[in-house]
């Protein structure tokens, strides 16, 4: 199994590599086959090596990728509120994920909450920057980014909660997720560029991966 997963692990950065080069080239066809390939490689590599294949946490991180894949087609196909809802359920998932999967010690962010201070700064930096572009998205993105702002929060407070690793991976994966919205949020409605775009797929591709490696370290102990 683990030399499955291996393989698996494999074609996915092959994938991830030629969704790169799609965009680069801009052959947006041709990512109708790379992209949709993504999340379901991850939920294959993620159910393989899982040890326990049942409960609240395995089924979070199933869920949240099937709601990262579907939020992938919906934005390719240019659906952007769909595709908005179904990234911020994939990110409510998440948040519930880190909730639940630390033990009753408290969380970094528990012990010293002044480490919330550098996100929500971010979080207000970011969509004072994007305001005069959202026209009426207005609400909406404020409330996605709220989301994320709190997914990240909830990644760095399972820091004294889990292993060292996967908090590491967590925390990894969730700011890279940030980072990757952001850019795609900057793209969208403030100014478009082909960096950004790879950006946009190179931090998302690698922060779902991390926070799978994550999940897999907690489970792999359960």
């Amino acid at each position: 199994m683990k030399q499955i997963a291996k393989i698996l692990t494999g074609i996915y950065i092959i994938v991830v590599l030629l969704e790169l080069l799609f965009i680069f080239f801009r052959q947006d066809e041709l990512r109708w086959i790379s992209k949709p390939l993504l999340m379901p490689l991850l939920m294959i590599i993620f159910y393989i090596g899982a040890k326990k294949k049942t409960g609240a946490l395995f089924y979070l991180i199933l869920s949240a990728l099937f709601l990262s894949w579907c939020g992938d087609i919906l934005l390719q196909a240019n659906l952007f509120i769909p595709g908005l809802v179904s990234f911020l359920l994939a990110h409510v998932c998440y948040i519930i994920y880190f909730k639940k999967a630390g033990t009753n010690k408290k969380g970094l962010l528990q012990t010293k909450p002044l480490f919330m201070v550098p996100v929500l700064l971010y979080i207000i930096f970011l969509l004072v920057m994007l305001f005069p572009f959202l026209g009426k998205l207005k609400i909406p993105v404020i409330v996605y980014s709220i989301t994320i702002g709190v997914m990240l929060l909830m990644a760095i407070n399972t820091r004294q909660q889990v292993n060292y690793n996967a908090s590491n991976f967590f925390i990894t994966g969730a700011l890279l997720f940030v980072i990757s919205d952001s850019l795609l949020a900057i793209n969208l409605f403030a100014m478009q560029h082909l960096v950004l775009s790879l950006g946009v797929m190179a931090t998302y591709a690698t922060a779902q991966f991390l926070i799978i490696k994550g999940a897999l370290s907690i489970n792999l102990m359960k």
